[in-house]
């Protein structure tokens, strides 16, 4: 006799949308949480599972549908290790439960090489106008050229002002990788895994995820304190916590329909 959750997946399209991989034995069912106020369950393979919701489209616009699947995998991940899968996979039960069984034995290993920890990104900004101000200050060569742009006509002062464009240009750049080098090294020291992703804007100096245990965390909160003390006159912080996307990349192959 099938279940009834069964029963009602038979009237339900084929397709399925992937959020994530988890351990799990038992059938779970997390509630309408999905993209579409779609219900979230698991798929599943000997002891591991997908955690998947129905799907009629063929793709999905990160830009609408990207915070849905993020929101569903940290559900997930409050109570489950998670391997989170990348945005907008789609296929079919089927081929679901062929990548299951195809990959189980690496997805074994990302679970417990994942198991424990927790991914703690963080980004870290220049405060421009403070920066700039410092640089102003304390650059010998920079003073000069200010001195020597603002004793002359306008229309002799191009030459100068490209100058010092590229020579506050080249100090802000010295300094951002020397500051980038310290926090990342510092930070590093506490994690398990590490990764220098590419920065998102100009003001932007350091991009950077880390795995680090649990146990683990309430240390590596208090270093970023410390750096945010120690470099907060000159910078700003974004610190968060997320599923582990930066230490797995994992893709369900669609089909053509």
């Amino acid at each position: 006799m099938k279940s009834a959750l069964n029963t009602d997946r038979d009237k339900v399209p084929r397709w399925r949308y992937v959020y994530c991989i988890i351990s799990s034995k038992n059938e779970q069912n997390f509630g309408p949480i999905g993209i579409d106020g779609e219900e979230v369950y698991t798929t599943h393979y000997k002891d591991i599972a997908a955690v998947v919701s129905n799907s009629t489209e063929h793709k999905y616009d990160v830009l609408e549908e990207g915070m849905a699947h993020q929101k569903v995998v940290e559900a997930i991940q409050k109570n489950f290790c998670v391997v989170p899968m990348a945005f907008g996979q789609v296929s079919t039960e089927t081929d679901v439960k062929t990548f299951l069984s195809k990959n189980y034995h690496q997805l074994k290993g990302i679970l417990e090489r994942l198991d424990g920890n927790v991914e703690l990104g963080l980004k870290v900004m220049w405060k421009m106008d403070a920066i700039l101000r410092d640089i102003a200050t304390s650059n010998d060569r920079i003073r000069i050229l200010r001195k020597q742009i603002s004793s002359k006509p306008e229309d002799r002062t191009y030459q100068l002002k490209l100058e010092l464009g590229k020579t506050v240009a080249d100090e802000l750049a010295v300094r951002g990788k020397r500051l980038a080098s310290e926090v990342y090294k510092k930070l590093r020291a506490l994690s398990v895994e590490n990764k220098e992703n590419k920065p998102l804007s100009d003001e932007m100096i350091l991009n950077a995820s880390f795995l680090v245990k649990r146990e683990k965390e309430n240390e590596f909160d208090e270093m970023v304190n410390m750096i945010e003390k120690d470099y907060g006159d000159k910078v700003k912080l974004k610190y968060v916590i997320s599923p582990p996307y930066n230490f797995v990349d994992l893709k369900v192959r669609e089909k053509d329909r």
